[in-house]
């Protein structure tokens, strides 16, 4: 009815709230990249959710030295440009059910009587006009200023590649209005690059992860989502004038075919660099793929495949250290070879009849692998039917990911529960008087200060770590 006022419902945003994890890592990346200035900003944006620039230079005015403001402004700026705070406008309070059930019900006036097919095209439909809306590529929160052709191109080649910043005539303006928030999705992008970096330097050596992180720095302007299948295409001779400066050549830690004529020759570093990348493509992790249809040559970092493979190591890390190596080997036999019978996996794992059963039944029982019955005959009859064994791993990689919240907050009680035990000390160390003199602190005092700092410090390295599992099984 008119004048009638709908109550205002809220939501808790779980993954906004695991992100607060994230929060060091974060921070930390900030002030290498842009310095202690922009880390400032980051932690008033953690601390109140979202602030307009005006919000910032006022609370640089009321907290920070006089002449701080164009140092910060800068900052806030060149955050806002490379997307690391991205503007937000009132609409996307909205939870991202609610912008669903919206747009489906818009998309459901359309029809009369709905069949289930008319169901899903009314959900696709929705689907896509949400990520057309909100999945814009626009930088929100900032003003085009009017440039003078003539003048743009000069003042472009002045300006570096990258890290020398703006010039202050060509700072562009921040809209003042505009409330700006922390954006997760671009942190997580340097994240799971690093990953991969690190997967690379692990599984091959440093020279490999070298390739891939040129291959990020070639492609860094044009990354812009989580979900893209594959980086930005690059060439040889591209990654080889990335790495030009670095110490490749000189390494030789790869063993390239010997020119015929002059066999003493050392390889030069596009030679290095083809040979790396084609051991990055033929490795089973499948690191690198090529793509010829942009051209010849033309090499990209495979994130489908690698958000597999990882997952997949993370996986049978996990059965490796639980149940045994002969467990996992029966475990990896099913997930590259598919659905088999036991007697198949028997042979293939080089294992006698009863262990390799006992080791399907506990791998069963923790419901990591299945059963799928295959009839012979029309009746079904258990007896007249094929037992195919399988991985099903999509639901193994949602069981990990639904244990690892669950480990993140057993160490968070942990943690709690260890500061309780310890409250009276804090709240002593707290004092005023013993923050100006630590001697009034007895030396009982002082080594239950060290074994608690120790313990809390043991639990946040825990919470790192699964933090990184979570990223690459739910952010990847």
């Amino acid at each position: 009815p008119e004048g009638k006022v709908e109550p205002t419902y809220y939501t808790i945003d779980p993954e906004r709230i695991m992100m607060r994890l994230r929060m060091g890592p974060i921070l930390r990346d900030v002030s290498e990249r842009y310095g202690k200035e922009a880390e400032i900003i980051c932690k008033l944006l953690f601390l109140n959710g979202r602030m307009t620039m005006r919000g910032v230079i006022q609370w640089v005015k009321d907290n920070m030295k006089k002449g701080q403001i164009d140092k910060y402004t800068q900052a806030f700026s060149q955050l806002v440009i490379d997307q690391y705070i991205a503007g937000v406008l009132p609409e996307h309070s909205r939870s991202t059910m609610d912008r669903l059930l919206a747009a489906t019900e818009k998309e459901s006036e359309k029809y009369t009587i709905m069949t289930s097919k008319d169901i899903a095209n009314a959900k696709a439909s929705a689907q896509a006009q949400i990520e057309a809306a909100y999945g814009t590529d626009e930088i929100i929160g900032m003003k085009r200023k009017v440039i003078d052709p003539m003048d743009y191109q000069r003042k472009r080649a002045a300006i570096s590649h990258y890290g020398d910043g703006l010039t202050e005539e060509d700072q562009p303006e921040i809209d003042e209005k505009v409330f700006f928030s922390i954006n997760y999705d671009r942190f997580n992008m340097l994240f799971r690059n690093d990953a991969i970096i690190d997967f690379a330097t692990e599984r091959i050596n440093r020279t490999a992860g070298q390739i891939v992180k040129a291959f990020f720095d070639y492609g860094k302007d044009r990354m812009k989502s989580l979900k893209e299948q594959d980086s930005p295409s690059a060439t040889p001779v591209h990654i080889a004038n990335i790495l030009t400066k670095s110490d490749v050549v000189s390494r030789g830690d790869i063993v390239l075919p010997k020119d015929p004529l002059e066999p003493n020759k050392k390889p030069s570093i596009q030679e290095i660099v083809r040979g790396y990348i084609t051991l990055l493509k033929v490795d089973t992790a499948g690191f690198v793929k090529s793509k010829d249809e942009r051209g010849a040559s033309q090499y990209a970092v495979n994130f489908e495949r690698l958000r597999t493979t990882m997952k997949r190591r993370i996986l049978e890390g996990i059965v490796r250290e639980r149940y045994g190596v002969a467990t996992c080997r029966i475990f990896r036999i099913l997930i590259e070879k598919g659905k088999l019978e036991e007697s198949q996996v028997q042979k293939l794992a080089m294992l006698p009849a009863t262990d390799t059963r006992e080791k399907l039944m506990l791998l069963n029982t923790k419901g990591l692998v299945e059963i799928q019955e295959v009839p012979r005959t029309a009746d079904r009859a258990p007896s007249r039917c094929f037992h195919l064994w399988y991985v099903p791993l999509e639901k193994c990689f949602q069981e990990l990911l639904v244990d690892s919240y669950r480990v993140i907050c057993n160490i968070q009680q942990r943690k709690r529960q260890e500061l309780k035990l310890r409250q009276r000390l804090i709240e002593k160390i707290n004092r005023k008087d013993v923050l100006e003199n630590p001697d009034l602190l007895g030396e009982g005092e002082k080594k239950e200060i060290e074994q608690m700092n120790k313990v809390l410090e043991r639990l946040e390295v825990a919470k790192s770590r699964m933090d990184t599992v979570v990223m690459i099984l739910r952010d990847f």
